[in-house]
C-alpha cells in the first residue's frame, strides 16, 4: 500500500495484519482523492474516525491539509498508525487517538473542536456513518462547507442529510462511497 499523491506520493505504509481492517484499494483511493482535493486546503482539519493504518488521513495531509485526528482502539492498528506517521517525517501535522470513535467524539465535544473533513471507513459490519455524520452536526463538531467521506459496503441514498449535499455518489465492486458537503452554520 502506498500514498497516491501529493507530497509524500509514493511513500510505502504498513498495513494493519489480520482480518479486522480492510483497506482501501489504490484505484478507490485515487477516485476519492480526485474528488476531494479541490476542497483540500492548507487550514484544513481531518479526522479519520476509524484510521485502520491511517492510510486516508495520511494521503489527506499529502494532499495539503494542516491537520489529521487518526483515532482507533485496535492495537494494531495504532502500531501501523504510528509507523506510517513516522514514515512522513511530519508528526506534528497528525493526532493519534488510541481510542474508540465515541470516545474519541466526547474528547471532541469537550474540546469544543471543529473539523472541515470527516472521513468514515468503519467496519462494514456497523452500518453506522449516517449516524456519525448526525453526532458530528448535532454537537457544532463540523464547520460550515466540510467534507464528509463516507466508504461503505450499502447504498446510502436513502440515507442523505437535507443539511448535506452530495458531490460525489460512486460504486466500486461491493464498496460505495460518497462525499458529502455540510451546509451549516
Amino acid at each position: 500500500m502506498r500514498v497516491i499523491a501529493g507530497e509524500l506520493g509514493g511513500l510505502s505504509l504498513t498495513t494493519v495484519s489480520g482480518r479486522s481492517t480492510r483497506p482501501t484499494g489504490a484505484k478507490v483511493k485515487e477516485a476519492m482523492f480526485n474528488i476531494l482535493n479541490p476542497y483540500l486546503t492548507s487550514k484544513t482539519i481531518g479526522v479519520d474516525l476509524f484510521a485502520g493504518s491511517g492510510a486516508l488521513g495520511i494521503e489527506a495531509i499529502s494532499h495539503g491539509i494542516a491537520q489529521m485526528y487518526l483515532v482507533d482502539k485496535s492495537r494494531a492498528a495504532i502500531k501501523a498508525i504510528k509507523a506510517n506517521v513516522s514514515k512522513t517525517h511530519l508528526d506534528d501535522r497528525f493526532k493519534i487517538l488510541p481510542i474508540s470513535a465515541q470516545q474519541a467524539i466526547q474528547q471532541f465535544i469537550q474540546k469544543q473542536l471543529k473539523f472541515d473533513l470527516l472521513i468514515l471507513d468503519p467496519p462494514y459490519v456497523q452500518h453506522v456513518n449516517p449516524d456519525i455524520v448526525a453526532t458530528f452536526v448535532e454537537n457544532k463538531l463540523l464547520n460550515a462547507q466540510a467534507i464528509i467521506l463516507l466508504e461503505t459496503d450499502y447504498d446510502l441514498q436513502d440515507r442523505h442529510r437535507s443539511d448535506c449535499s452530495v458531490i460525489a455518489a460512486k460504486q466500486y465492486g461491493q464498496t460505495f462511497v460518497e462525499i458529502w458537503q455540510y451546509k451549516g452554520k
